[in-house]
């Protein structure tokens, strides 16, 4: 026991011994380096002239954490304050309230030391964004604890328009502009492309060779007073960057129309039409607070800009090319207001445009403007010069450069254009743009020919649009109630009133096109049908020809093409509806082959429109399809000549049969016209076993086609032809021809 106790005080003395010396060579080993400065408030006392930053600082209550942690300090001189003071009409730093002092201060600092280097590039998705990094210094905005407060009167959002809300918005992000970021991004003049989005501001100003810029939002970064040649000052606490001047609280492209009323107080009216307050929260003195966004449009209240994924800083920032009053007032009175007598009867989707063509989702440089050319928000491009840019001023979220005139998307200038300011369509206009389909008649590259019917006759054929819920409605065809129109018919009939091509001869004899819709439609002498339109009537006729030099015709007709009539409901009626109008009697003995063989839905029913509309199953199996079909008299005879039985068959060969007969009248994959233009070889949707080479095959039809004469060979030789009077039936999805002899299919 003794001996254990001997040989752990010897331990201890020498550890004792070794700890001593140990602690003095610690204390040489990482005794200061002589370039590292004292504590960063140090070095400002020291350096003098920087009072009012460390006033700012102990009235925002900071003085503590950045004496005791890590920060990098944005520090502008006295003088630069007292500039500043003056132009903000404040007699000194006393004057502001504590309120104001963090927001001030806070654009000052960023949590965390950081040399130049680290502050350019930015460690995101797991790697470091480096010089050779996929995003390299393009992540330039730093978020900083600095937000806004102002007050608003809601002008226009439904339920609170009129009242004066408490606005407050996110954290303020400082853009941090570098030469690695301007080369980076593409420019072709940085110093330029930053004083013309910071007017008054200097780039590089007194620079030695070996420095590169970096300016803090508004502010020059100096270089180091005692190091010329680098930027950054060490301290123990963390970095310093000296600037030419203060950085003011920042306002928001949104906060910035609110603030310049003389010059875009028009587009900031119609903009808040879009307003939304989706959020509020309560302050320390239990006062409401909102959160102000834009529905539809560029949310140009959002501070963290065009960024949507929240896990990562925002490296791009809005663009708003904004015209003032006076030009967006002179556009405004020569195109909208020649058919509109009030902004609020405008429609919604024409406001949209005019605003969304005046934004861009990324930070435009001005010097790129020449070189790359620029593309809308809509992807158009678009004819924009540096000249056309009057002067720039970069906000928190964006910079705003003020136009000498309005810029128009290609929705305006090409075929869709007379609907956005021409009030009696705007009915259709509202169909195109719930369809999608106003980016599709809008390529200059790609010519179309839009059938237009004016609201009048869109409504009575049974479609409206809502202003109230925003919504295009369908009368329904059972009930006469209104209701929201299915997606799928309203890109079906918004489909059907395009054509992708131009039509140059709607007066001539006659021909047939395939709509966008993959339907077809039959135009002469100025009037055009589709399968609703051949069966009710009512043709579509040509009142007017708007030619466009971009990309075609607008067609305006006093019918809509209406294309709602399925294969089914020319050839048999619902059992409940007996005398039905649609359903030719001379088909009823072939519609009932149809049915007994369950091929035909005759008791079918839409769920939406509650209509009795009876289907052909099998044509959901294809895009095109021609009927040939028998009439009653045809079946008779084939009946006599012994090829079909009197009896329906109850045995499955028997009904086998009489289904590949059934089958073999459908021609599948084509539709096809006794116009002369398609003849040759076709397959019907009859298969059979091919015993050669064991595989399932399509039974033909041969098709020797003349203008208004068209011959149907079958398989065993027999040729049959269509009387033109019985032939080109549209519907849906193809065509039905009436035929008077049976196509046989086997011999």
């Amino acid at each position: 026991m003794n001996n254990i106790l001997r040989s752990f005080l010897a331990v201890l003395c020498i550890a004792g011994i070794l700890g001593i010396t140990g602690c003095d060579k610690h204390q040489e080993r990482f005794e200061d380096p002589p370039w590292l400065g004292g504590p960063s408030i140090e070095t400002l006392e020291e350096r003098g002239n920087y009072t009012i930053f460390l006033k700012l600082m102990e009235m925002a209550n900071y003085t503590d954490p950045i004496t005791k942690q890590l920060f990098t300090l944005f520090v502008p001189d006295d003088d630069a304050f007292e500039a500043y003071f003056e132009s903000a009409g404040i007699n000194s730093v006393e004057d502001l309230t504590k309120e104001e002092a963090v927001q001030l201060f806070t654009l000052h600092v960023l949590r965390n030391p950081r040399s130049r280097y680290y502050l350019i590039y930015e460690w995101e998705w797991n790697e470091f964004q480096g010089p050779k990094g996929e995003y390299a210094s393009l992540f330039h905005r730093k978020e900083t604890p600095s937000e806004n407060i102002y007050k608003e009167t809601v002008r226009y959002t439904p339920d609170m328009a009129g009242r004066e809300l408490t606005i407050f918005t996110d954290h303020k992000f400082v853009p941090l502009f570098s030469a690695e970021w301007f080369d980076d991004y593409g420019s072709n003049d940085a110093g330029a492309d930053y004083e013309f989005m910071y007017p008054g501001s200097t780039w590089e100003l007194g620079y030695p060779d070996n420095l590169e810029g970096l300016n803090w939002h508004n502010a020059m970064v100096i270089p180091n007073p005692e190091i010329p040649t680098e930027l950054e000052v060490r301290t123990s606490s963390g970095f310093i960057y000296f600037l030419d001047r203060v950085v003011p609280p920042m306002p928001s492209i949104e906060e910035y129309m609110i603030a310049h009323p003389e010059k875009y107080g028009l587009y900031y009216d119609l903009l808040q039409r879009f307003a939304i307050y989706p959020s509020s929260r309560v302050d320390e003195n239990r006062n409401v607070e909102y959160k102000k966004s834009y529905d539809l449009v560029f949310d140009l209240a959002e501070e963290r800009g065009p960024s949507t994924n929240t896990a990562v800083d925002p490296q791009n920032m809005w663009t708003a090319f904004l015209p003032t009053n006076d030009q967006l007032q002179a556009y405004l009175d020569n195109t909208v207001f020649r058919y509109y007598t009030s902004i609020d009867s405008i429609p919604r989707v024409t406001l949209y445009y005019i605003l969304q063509t005046q934004l861009s989702g990324a930070l435009v440089l001005r010097s790129k403007l020449e070189t790359s050319g620029y593309f809308n928000s809509f992807g158009d491009p678009t004819d924009l010069s540096p000249d056309d840019l009057v002067s720039g001023y970069m906000c928190s979220n964006g910079v705003i450069y003020e136009m000498d005139r309005v810029l128009e998307p290609n929705v305006f200038t090409t075929v869709p254009g007379t609907l956005f300011f021409d009030k009696d369509y705007t009915t259709l206009l509202f169909v195109l743009n719930e369809a999608n389909m106003l980016s599709t008649i809008s390529n200059p590259d790609a010519e179309v020919t839009v059938f237009a019917a004016t609201d009048e006759s869109l409504e009575a054929y049974g479609i409206r649009y809502n202003a109230t819920n925003d919504v295009v409605e369908f009368r329904g065809p059972v009930d006469g109630k209104w209701g929201p129109m299915k997606e799928s018919d309203l890109v079906l009939f918004a489909q059907d009133q395009i054509y992708k091509g131009r039509l140059e001869d709607l007066d001539g004899e006659g021909k047939y096109v395939e709509m966008s819709s993959g339907n077809y439609i039959y135009y002469s002498n100025n009037q055009i049908a589709a399968g609703e339109n051949m069966v009710t009537g009512n043709l579509a006729t040509v009142q007017e020809i708007v030619p466009n030099e971009q990309n075609g015709f607008l067609v305006k007709v006093d019918h809509p093409i209406a294309s709602r009539i399925e294969m089914g409901q020319l050839l048999v009626c619902h059992p409940t509806e007996p005398d039905c109008e649609l359903a030719d009697p001379e088909f009823s003995e072939f519609a009932d082959l149809l049915v007994r063989l369950n091929l035909l839905d005759s008791r079918y029913r839409d769920a939406t429109t509650k209509e009795f509309i009876p289907r052909l199953k099998f044509l959901a199996a294809g895009d095109y399809w021609t009927a040939f079909i028998p009439t009653n008299s045809a079946m008779e005879q084939a009946r006599i000549d012994g090829f079909i039985p009197y009896e329906f068959p109850s045995s499955s060969e028997g009904k086998d049969s009489i289904k590949n007969f059934v089958l073999y009248h459908f021609v599948t994959g084509e539709v096809i016209f006794d116009d002369g233009l398609k003849s040759g070889t076709f397959d019907t949707n009859y298969t059979y076993q091919d015993t050669v080479d064991n595989v399932i095959l399509n039974a033909t039809v041969e098709i020797i086609n003349a203008h208004h004469n068209l011959s149907v060979m079958d398989r065993t030789g027999q040729v049959v032809s269509l009387d033109h009077a019985d032939a080109g039936k549209l519907v849906r999805k193809g065509v039905l021809h009436k035929i008077n002899s049976v196509l046989k299919y086997t011999e």
